[in-house]
């Protein structure tokens, strides 16, 4: 059995805990939480990872603003830029993506637990276009999404990965800021 703590022991150890605690809490204020989603959501990773990311089409165009002030709204645009009808698995298929210090690309939302994607398909005309318009905080998205980040000042980039039929391993991004 070890000896009893030393008051001055006692005051370090609990001293060191109550920071490590304390880190926690002001990552959380500051932005630097963990990239994790909330109880009951999961990253979407595998539903178009194996995608190829492209930033261009020559039949659909999908276009962003190149900034978007902190807290402040974002809008995404997919139109239909070909002669023909473009088949697509609707508006639910897409994700935001933030560039790391490392320069790979992460998730910031998540799907709840039990989400299953549709299969029904939507069919743009020539000129068409879907859209999105969604403030950047929690529970402010479009579809079954939720906020797995926080999305403060960087680069991101709006991918849609519902292209069906021949295009299937295909998504297609725009790159947008977070400023202040």
């Amino acid at each position: 059995m070890s000896p009893p703590l030393s008051r001055r022991q006692l005051l370090s150890r609990s001293s060191a805990v109550g920071t490590v605690a304390l880190a926690g809490c002001l990552g959380v204020v500051t932005g630097n939480e963990d990239q994790r989603c909330a109880p009951g959501y999961r990253d979407v990773g595998d539903a178009f990872t194996k995608r190829s990311i492209v930033n261009y089409l020559r039949y659909a165009s999908l276009t962003v603003p190149q900034s978007v002030s902190l807290g402040g709204t974002l809008i995404a645009r997919l139109t239909n830029e070909s002669a023909d009808s473009l088949t697509t698995f609707g508006k639910s298929r897409y994700m935001i993506q933030q560039l790391g210090p490392d320069g790979k690309w992460r998730n910031s939302i998540g799907v709840a637990e039990e989400h299953e994607w549709s299969s029904s398909h939507r069919i743009l005309a020539p000129g068409e276009e879907l859209q999105w318009e969604m403030r950047l905080r929690a529970n402010e998205f479009s579809g079954p999404y939720q906020r797995c980040t926080t999305h403060g000042p960087a680069t991101y980039r709006f991918i849609y990965w519902g292209f069906s039929e021949h295009d299937a391993g295909i998504a297609l991004a725009a790159p947008f800021e977070i400023v202040e």
